[in-house]
Formats: structure tokens, C-alpha cells, sequence
């Protein structure tokens, strides 16, 4: 019976390895872990930790309260020079800059000048040396260089000559769209325009200045000023820009080329190789008698 049950056929075991799939062509590899990946290398470890103290932030620096500043970063380049040699790293070769502060003024008085001030008696000596200290400040901001006084003006041309506003009264300046003549007004005057819902006068500085007339030009404009507190408006044949100027600078015109009624002309200011002509805003506006009898 046993010999039998040997000789029949049946079903055969199958003697493909587990990991193995059914389908030709599509083994399913077992998964490994390979040792390889989760060794650590020590020259590898040794360069990422060598890379990232290389990283560090430099160390912050603590100054002193007061001093010099060639002490104070000479102070803290000694301490950070003598704590990286106790730490073992080299030190650096390279010397720390050093500042010259023998030609920076500091305001500061010498030994001997404030012992000569701080030589007082008498029960009010302290105010006495106060008053000492505070006289010789005020002699030595004396003896500095004044400031430059530079204020801005607006240049505009008048018969090829260069003339100039200060910008201070200056309002704004107006294309000519329009002036309306006046009968029997004085003859600087050109006429009246419309600005902003107001009827201002425009005046011709070129019949005030007494120059030769010209007709209006696509260039011309109106140059609005306030004048005790008025609004006035001044035409010019162009304007050009607005110019910083140092008023150090202004020279005064001779005596024997000013008269009553050239009183207007406040200097003459010299840039870039062109004389400007500085305008002064109210006297311009006053006609006197010689110049308004024509």
C-alpha cells in the first residue's frame, strides 16, 4: 500500500524560492540591509566637524564703557588674540589696524590749560570754575569755521541775461495761457491772469528792469511770488532750474553801476563761468519815479 501511494502521481512541491514571484521576468528581491551604508567613515566625520568650527559665528565683542576707540580695539584685539591662544588655536599674524587720533580734535583741554581754570578760591568757586569752562567752550567754538549759509534759487532768463529768484517766495510757476491787458495801469504791469479762482497782476520784467520789449514765446512763463502778502505774478521769457547758491559767494555790485532805481539788484553770483544777476523780490516790485514816469 505504501509502495503504492510512492508510484502514484500527484501534485509536485514547488522548489522556487519564496522571494521568487510567479511571473516570469518579475523576481522580487528580498530586501537587505547593507552594513555598508550605516558604517560610519571617521575621515568623513572628522570633515564635517572640521567644516562647521570653520562656520562659527565671530565672537561678539564686549567695549569698555568709555576711552579711546584706538584703546578700546586694541584692548579687545589683545583679549581676543590672548583667549584664542589659551583655547590652542593659532594665534593670527596679521597686526590689528591701528588709528592715529593725533590729528582728531576731541575737545578736550589739556592738563595745564584747565589747572589754570580750575585755579579759583572763595565759597562760590565751584560756579567760578563752571563759569571758567563754559567761557572756554564758547572761545573755542568761536575760533571753528562757520558754516556755509547755501540757499536755493530759481534762475530765468531775461534778454539772453541770466537772472535769479529765491525759491522762498516763489509759489509756482504758470504757463502763459492767457493776459488780459488793463487800460491806464502802470507800465510795468502786462495785464491780469485767472490762477486758481484768483485775479493776480503780472508783471513785465523786462519793462521793469527796463529792457527791450519782446512778444510772448512758447517758452514764457509766469513765475507767481508772494509779496506782503500778496500774490503777484512776474513774467520772464524762460525759466530754467532751481540752483543752490552760497551766499559767501555773492558779490555786491560797484557803487558806480547802482542807482535809485536799480536798488533791486541784491548781488551778483558767479557759477560756471556765467554771472547771475540775484533779484530781490520786493524791491523789484517798486517802481520808483524816475522809472515809472514813461
Amino acid at each position: 500500500m505504501s509502495d503504492d501511494k510512492r508510484s502514484r502521481p500527484g501534485r509536485r512541491k514547488s522548489t522556487k524560492p519564496r522571494g521568487t514571484s510567479r511571473r516570469a521576468g518579475k523576481a522580487t528581491e528580498p530586501s537587505q540591509t547593507s552594513s555598508d551604508s550605516e558604517s560610519t567613515d571617521p575621515q568623513s566625520t572628522a570633515q564635517d566637524v572640521t567644516s562647521s568650527a570653520g562656520n562659527e559665528p565671530p565672537r561678539k565683542r564686549e567695549l569698555p564703557a568709555f576711552g579711546f576707540a584706538a584703546d578700546l580695539l586694541g584692548d579687545t584685539a589683545s583679549s581676543e588674540s590672548k583667549a584664542s591662544s589659551e583655547d590652542g588655536a593659532p594665534a593670527n599674524d596679521e597686526t590689528a589696524p591701528t588709528i592715529d587720533t593725533a590729528g582728531i580734535d576731541t575737545g578736550r583741554i589739556d592738563a595745564e590749560k584747565l589747572g589754570e581754570l580750575a585755579a579759583v578760591d572763595g565759597q562760590d568757586r565751584i560756579f567760578d570754575f563752571a563759569d571758567r569752562l563754559t567761557a572756554h567752550g564758547a572761545r573755542h567754538t568761536d575760533e571753528e569755521v562757520a558754516p556755509r549759509r547755501i540757499e536755493p534759487w530759481i534762475t530765468c532768463a531775461l534778454a539772453n541775461e541770466i537772472y535769479a529768484l529765491p525759491v522762498a517766495p516763489v509759489r509756482e510757476v504758470l504757463r502763459v495761457t492767457g493776459i488780459t491787458r488793463v487800460p491806464h495801469a502802470p507800465r510795468p504791469i502786462r495785464g491780469v491772469t485767472h490762477v486758481r479762482g484768483r485775479v493776480i497782476p503780472v508783471i513785465d520784467l523786462r519793462r521793469r528792469l527796463e529792457l527791450d520789449p519782446a512778444p510772448l514765446e512758447r517758452a514764457s512763463r509766469i513765475v507767481v511770488v508772494a509779496a506782503r502778502q500778496r500774490l503777484i505774478g512776474l513774467l520772464v521769457d524762460v525759466v530754467y532750474q532751481v540752483v543752490q547758491i552760497d551766499l559767501d559767494r555773492v558779490e555786491t555790485p560797484p557803487d558806480d553801476v547802482m542807482t535809485v532805481q536799480s536798488d533791486y539788484l541784491q548781488g551778483v553770483y558767479a557759477l560756471d563761468e556765467q554771472l547771475i544777476l540775484l533779484l530781490d523780490v520786493e524791491r523789484v516790485l517798486i517802481i520808483h519815479e524816475a522809472s515809472g514816469a514813461a
